[in-house]
């Protein structure tokens, strides 16, 4: 069932604008050369009980910074925040009887040096086998 709400996840996120890769999983090593990105990476599910479960997941997105105003680049991380919620809220584990809620994004605190990062979270609550 996991495995197919990250399926589902990803195919929301297919043609986000101006994004180069998108992927299930966090390699090590991602940089520039996979700028701008976004990664799915689940994190956790449990039992909620009554036969329902849940399953958070979290979406990390970045820019390089290389030639790049910070001004301008903090402009795109939260347009590109925006998009990934439109297209996650709502909309995700509907066929599992499920609903998917955001929970917070938490940016890099420019601590990368060479990339502007961020990572929003989600749950999906409710999910019937």
């Amino acid at each position: 069932m996991y495995w197919e709400i990250l399926q589902e996840i990803k195919a929301a996120l297919e043609g986000l604008p101006g994004v180069k890769t998108l992927g299930i999983g966090l390699e090590k090593g991602i940089g520039a050369k996979d700028c701008p990105f976004v990664r799915i990476v689940a994190v956790s599910n449990e039992n909620e009980g009554f036969g329902q479960e849940s399953f958070d997941f979290s979406v990390f997105f970045g820019f390089d910074v290389k030639n790049a105003d910070l001004e301008t680049l903090y402009e795109k991380l939260y347009e590109l925040e925006d998009e990934i919620k439109t297209r996650l809220v709502y909309k995700i584990g509907l066929d599992r009887c499920g609903v998917c809620k955001f929970v917070r994004t938490d940016t890099d605190a420019d601590a990368l040096a060479n990339l502007k990062a961020a990572v929003s979270h989600f749950r999906v609550e409710g999910l019937k086998r």
